[in-house]
């Protein structure tokens, strides 16, 4: 019987209950230093935060998925994990402390210097832990795998499969998917690879796809790796004798390494087995993060466009006088249609004279307009000696005031803090099929498209690489780099119009 292995945070309890134990014991070791052990002991504020430590770093190993791939990572990239864990430690803490109001809880020395020990002792007990564990799996593994593939595939196929192992399989031996293949010759092919790797320094190419189940019957085989070629049928019949014998199969979907899509996973959908392409890809967690992070950002910036339109109002109602919002029919995530909110910062019949201006600067087959002097804008004039002289509307839209009610579209849920710029209704009509993928995710408020350049960046298809490079490396840290450049980009007024 197969036993499937767990996936998530929870295989790696072991790492979780080491990593608080190394927080406890800097923090132990912090609050030594200070002081002594009896008054530590009788002190409640160091028993408060040995438990809320504690709570903080679990949630944020559970949340951030802190040990995905852990076993695999050399030195250098368990000292970015660690290092990333103590910055997100940092905040929760800060957040923490801040929440009790206790006066007698100085942040400094709660952090320092319970922090650098406990990086020290964090990343030197990882590095050990992973030892110890390659060590025992080396001395316990007891799963015997057969290897299962062509001839002309065979060195590829062992050579990935030992390069990702680490120590979960015993390799047997290996056997042709063709009948009456030459042995002889399919030994030469993996005897490069074999010379010197004590993991499959013994590995023998001992059956080919008319003897393979006769070797099977009296030999000890726990599992079989089954590599079909791309564009060929699956050997159905083969998988079920096999299986029938009480041997698990793994079978190798090839297939889908033709699919140009970065992010594929097998899945059940309605009771059927799939494989899932898509340009980008996010987990439940990521999305409810994510959520959150909007959540609390559209509040704040909520209350922020409640001031805003007391102080904004007036001057945009004197300029001219109408609403001071403007609202717009957009397209969102897949094609979902959504009603934007700005600040107005354009005369009333903007919407009618957009095809004229558009013509007359040359833009009227363009999938995205943005003109340098628009003369819809509220006070834009243009002055005798060929300047412009620049009116509520412009600064407005230079600042980037006029998108702070999109905020409450952020709390609806129709945008997010980070995504794409949605099109309008035209735009839409005329996309192209690779045009489209921009908009698999909501559309944001700001977005790389807007700290690369923004308003300076008039090619649409340039628009659309950056937003599809947005969507398929997308992360929770991406979007706070994005976050935090805009601000930057707004108060330079980098690429403004």
């Amino acid at each position: 019987m197969y036993k499937r292995k767990t996936s998530g945070w929870s295989q790696h309890l072991d790492f979780m209950g080491l990593d608080i134990l190394c927080l406890e014991l800097a923090w132990l070791g912090s609050a030594m230093i200070r002081t002594s052990w009896q008054a530590m002991l009788r002190d409640a504020t160091f028993w408060v935060l040995c438990v809320g430590m504690a709570f903080i770093d679990l949630m944020i190993m559970v949340l951030m998925d802190a040990y995905h791939s852990v076993i695999r990572r050399d030195s250098y990239k368990e000292l970015r994990g660690v290092l990333n864990q103590a910055v997100y430690l940092t905040v929760g803490l800060v957040v923490f402390v801040l929440l009790q109001r206790n006066e007698s809880i100085n942040i400094v020395e709660v952090l320092m210097p319970t922090l650098p020990i406990y990086i020290l002792l964090c990343f030197n007990m990882r590095v050990l832990w992973k030892e110890h564990l390659r060590k025992r799996l080396h001395l316990k593994n007891h799963t015997g795998m057969l290897v299962v593939a062509r001839k002309d595939r065979l060195k590829d196929v062992i050579t990935a499969l030992v390069n990702h192992n680490y120590n979960s399989y015993r390799f047997v031996g290996a056997a042709l998917l063709e009948n009456d293949g030459d042995l002889g010759e399919a030994e030469k092919e993996i005897a490069h690879i074999k010379h010197g790797d004590q993991e499959i320094g013994a590995l023998n190419v001992v059956a080919t796809r008319d003897t393979l189940i006769q070797y099977l019957i009296n030999s000890w085989v726990d599992e079989v790796y089954l590599d079909t070629p791309a564009g060929e049928q699956m050997p159905v019949e083969l998988i079920n004798e096999i299986m029938s014998m009480g041997i698990t199969v793994h079978v190798a979907m090839n297939s889908m390494d033709q699919l140009e899509a970065r992010h594929k996973n097998v899945e059940w959908v309605c009771g059927q087995a799939t494989i899932t392409t898509s340009l980008g890809y996010v987990s439940g967690r990521d999305l409810l993060l994510k959520r959150l992070m909007d959540v609390l950002g559209g509040l704040v910036g909520s209350v922020f466009t409640v001031l805003l339109t007391l102080i904004l109002g007036p001057f945009i109602y004197a300029a001219s006088p109408g609403p001071i919002f403007f609202k717009q029919l957009r397209i969102g995530e897949n094609g979902r249609r959504f009603w934007i909110y700005k600040f107005r910062s354009m005369y009333l019949d903007a919407e009618k004279r957009k095809q004229e201006v558009a013509a007359a600067d040359g833009q009227q087959d363009h999938l995205m307009f943005k003109m340098e002097h628009d003369p819809r804008i509220i006070g834009q004039v243009q002055r005798p000696d060929g300047s412009w002289k620049k009116g509520i509307g412009g600064w407005i839209r230079d600042l980037s005031l006029d998108e702070f009610p999109q905020f409450f579209n952020v709390l609806k849920g129709d945008m997010s803090l980070v995504g794409t710029r949605p099109p309008t209704l035209d735009e839409w009509e005329r996309y192209e099929p690779y045009h489209r993928g921009r908009m698999s995710t909501k559309p944001g408020i700001t977005g790389l498209w807007q700290i690369s350049g923004r308003s300076k960046i008039r090619d649409f298809n340039q628009v659309v690489q950056l937003d599809r490079e947005y969507i398929e490396n997308w992360s929770l840290l991406l979007d706070c780099k994005i976050l935090l450049r805009t601000v930057w980009v707004v108060i330079t007024r980098r690429g403004a119009m």
